[in-house]
């Protein structure tokens, strides 16, 4: 039977001794480097919105998993008929998934035509506000990075430093997985070796392969939803909604609603400046 680390795997239930689970998400782009570095070489600035790459991770106990999932699908249903919509494009019945680009963009079954917005949107904050978790985030000034010589893969630069916060953040003799949303079978596969190599080798600057392994127990990559289409995996799409607020607090380092709903999450409230929150290289503002 193949490890986790052997290929991108995604994962169907947790095993009875895991005690946590991560989950991350990412906002902006870590392939922006090309654009930025032509930016550099032209002595050109770059907009707030090309700056950073962003991964964010939700901490949860299992117990605090569960409880969300009941929550999440709590909420569906009272807007959606059994959590579920038709899709035009695939002709079948759909479990809602909350994305936050079609929340914010009120796109598909978030249409102002299909439910009551405003309400739900009161509903979906409050959703927010009740879930526990930790949350931790790193993101990447891609153009002070590349300006300062810095060339290792942004992603793997910044996993490492999430990996790391994880490690602080859980308790010790505890054992947790980590569920990343699968990207494509070359990126997966790329950043798994990364992963692996680093959990079961290396190591991080700061946490030896030891530890990293007695804490994480496997590293999995889940798509949006099940085959069926039937039931989503809820912890990644709570980790969708609390990443893109907080990559746009770094972008305009200012805090709108929704960053301000889960902001006492954050790990290390309310100095997470360097603790749930880190900018690399260090953030001048």
């Amino acid at each position: 039977m193949s490890k986790w680390y052997d290929k991108p795997t995604k994962i169907i239930s947790m095993k009875k001794d895991i005690d946590y689970v991560m989950c991350i998400d990412e906002n902006g782009s870590s392939s922006n480097l090309t654009y930025v570095l032509k930016q550099i070489s032209n002595e050109k600035e770059i907009s707030e919105d090309d700056k950073y790459f962003t991964i964010t991770g939700c901490i949860f106990t299992i117990e605090e998993y569960m409880s969300s999932k009941k929550n999440i699908k709590s909420l569906k249903n009272k807007y959606w008929e059994n959590g579920m919509f038709y899709d035009n494009k695939l002709k079948r019945d759909k479990c809602v998934c909350f994305h936050s680009r079609d929340i914010r963009k009120r796109d598909k079954c978030f249409n102002d035509s299909v439910i009551n917005y405003n309400e739900f949107m009161v509903d979906l904050s409050d959703a927010m506000k009740s879930i526990q978790c930790k949350i931790i985030s790193i993101s990447i000034n891609l153009y002070e990075y590349l300006k300062k010589g810095y060339t290792h893969n942004v992603y793997n630069v910044a996993f490492d430093f999430l990996l790391e916060r994880y490690i602080y953040a859980t308790d010790n003799n505890k054992k947790g997985v980590i569920m990343l949303e699968a990207r494509g079978k070359a990126e997966d596969k790329e950043l798994l070796e990364h992963i692996s190599k680093v959990i079961n080798h290396t190591g991080t600057k700061k946490i030896s392969s030891k530890e990293l392994k007695s804490k994480i127990d496997g590293v999995y990559f889940n798509p949006k939803w099940n085959e069926e289409y039937s039931s989503t995996y809820v912890g990644l799409e709570i980790t969708d909604l609390f990443s893109y607020p907080i990559h746009k607090y770094i972008k305009r380092n200012t805090k709108d609603k929704a960053f301000l709903v889960f902001e006492d999450k954050i790990v290390g409230y309310p100095n997470y400046k360097n603790k749930g929150i880190k900018i690399f290289p260090p953030d001048k503002k």
